[in-house]
């Protein structure tokens, strides 16, 4: 099978320091003596052309359209949540383009699909996800904060009391991550995370990679008045405290696999999926009474789920993405978990075209070292 060069492919936002982490990669690695393996004279990694085909030289265009959703759940078991607050979803129309390592995309709401805050009440909120896709590596990076949730399951005995019968709604409610988690492939010289969900390159044939990684994260749920309605405050859920805002730090490591099942070169089907252990500390404060306690060192659990699917030629792609996210934290032996997770599923219909001349300053296999 025969193998041909590409340069090392990234996304994300454009920083002024993305040329200069490229090229401090690049010398790192030649000091290391992983130069023969890796690089070739003009600094450029290899991929197995049987498996991929990388666009080097056309401009990657889409225009989708997305829906996201978040949500913050306390349970007393990891997999049973008691009470779930949920942001009012908000769908986008948006506009955007991929070439090399840069991807930008610009979003706009949707007036006609966002018109429910009577039911779900207003969610407002900045939302900073940025998905890094090296030719070996994936650099995931989350800064977000949400005001503004309903509680979605009204019916449970965690329901919080109100004259509406429907979706009770805590306005008051606000949360903010800050999260980094980092990932290697192991099989990149014939899997593309890109092909699936950026589309700048064609996954050919069926392949897969293992995935290692380690990860970071602090969460901050607080409302001005308590996060557990008043009404169930007799629970025994983290020692029965009763509290209005809760600090969650940890740290720790992830594993999983990625799969694309390739159809006739034209239909795809991907999924990847790793989870992580974790070690970190909650701390809960009733800013009323303040009254702090802190669990000390606990264990969390982390989940990230992709999935891609759609048909792709040449200069023409058509699909659907999912992306999910979730972090959990465990305040102390049987008493209770807190969680936070995220959702963003998005139709993209992408076209592709081919530029008279590559732009030089997004191409690190064009720069003179």
């Amino acid at each position: 099978m025969g193998s041909t060069l590409i340069p090392p492919g990234w996304q994300g936002n454009l920083t002024p320091g993305h040329a200069r982490t490229a090229i401090l990669i690049c010398i790192l690695l030649k000091g290391a003596g992983l130069s023969a393996q890796l690089f070739t004279e003009d600094q450029t990694l290899r991929y197995d052309t049987s498996y991929i085909q990388v666009y080097r030289d056309e401009l990657t265009t889409r225009v989708y359209l997305s829906g996201k959703q978040n949500g913050y759940l306390l349970s007393e078991r990891l997999f049973s949540p008691w009470i779930t607050y949920r942001t009012n979803s908000h769908y986008q129309l948006g506009i955007g383009y991929t070439y090399s390592f840069l991807t930008l995309n610009v979003g706009f709401k949707l007036p006609v699909f966002n018109s429910d805050d009577d039911l779900y009440g207003e969610s407002r909120g900045l939302d900073l996800q940025s998905h890094t896709i090296f030719r070996n590596m994936i650099v995931d990076l989350y800064l977000q904060w949400n005001r503004g949730y309903y509680l979605s399951h009204p019916d449970d005995p965690g329901s919080l009391p109100g004259p509406d019968p429907g979706f009770p709604v805590r306005g008051d409610l606000r949360t903010s991550v800050v999260g980094i988690n980092i990932q290697r492939l192991f099989n990149s010289e014939r899997y593309s995370y890109k092909a699936s969900f950026v589309q700048n390159e064609f996954q050919k044939r069926s392949a897969g990679s293992p995935m290692l990684g380690i990860e970071g994260y602090w969460m901050l749920g607080m409302a001005d008045s308590l996060i557990i309605p008043a009404s169930l405050t007799g629970s025994d859920f983290a020692g029965g405290m009763t509290f209005n805002q809760a600090d969650l730090f940890q740290v720790g490591i992830n594993a999983g696999y990625a799969y694309t099942l390739v159809i006739r070169e034209r239909f795809y089907l991907s999924l990847a999926t790793t989870w992580g252990l974790t070690a970190g500390n909650c701390i809960l404060n009733n800013t009323a009474s303040s009254e702090l306690q802190s669990s000390g060192i606990s264990l969390g659990v982390d989940n990230h789920n992709r999935a891609s699917m759609g048909f792709n030629k040449n200069n023409f792609y058509i699909g659907v993405s999912w992306i999910q996210f979730n972090m959990s934290q465990n305040y102390g032996y049987k008493k209770g978990w807190f969680r936070y997770s995220t959702n963003n599923i998005r139709l993209n219909v992408v076209r592709r075209f081919r530029l008279h001349r590559p732009l030089k300053i997004l191409r690190p296999d064009l720069w003179i070292f």
